[in-house]
């Protein structure tokens, strides 16, 4: 995976949990600049790259997987543990909201 990919990958993930990019900066402990380079392909040292993974709570083998399904398996994977903390009311609230969703794009 080239910095540029792996940039994509961070602001994604960062995008996906609704965190400013101010935010990530800080809790990775880089500059607000440095952050915005990173996502643009700048290159970083592993610490760096550790101390996102960190603080976005992935690992460094998923912002570095090119692999689409694997972006899968994780998103799913992310929607279980979700749900899990759930009450019974709102599980079934969430699966009625999918089925409408579903049958409407079908």
């Amino acid at each position: 995976m080239g910095l540029e990919n792996l940039g994509k990958r961070i602001k994604q993930e960062r995008t996906r949990q609704c965190i400013t990019q101010e935010q990530l900066a800080e809790k990775a402990d880089i500059s607000l600049n440095f952050m915005s380079l990173i996502e643009n392909g700048k290159n970083m040292s592993v610490q760096t790259l550790i101390n996102i993974a960190k603080a976005l709570n992935v690992s460094v083998d998923y912002l570095l997987s090119d692999a689409k399904d694997n972006y899968s398996d994780i998103i799913t994977e992310r929607i279980a543990e979700d749900i899990s903390t759930l009450n019974p009311d709102e599980k079934l609230f969430f699966m009625n909201m999918i089925k409408q969703y579903k049958s409407l794009n079908r």
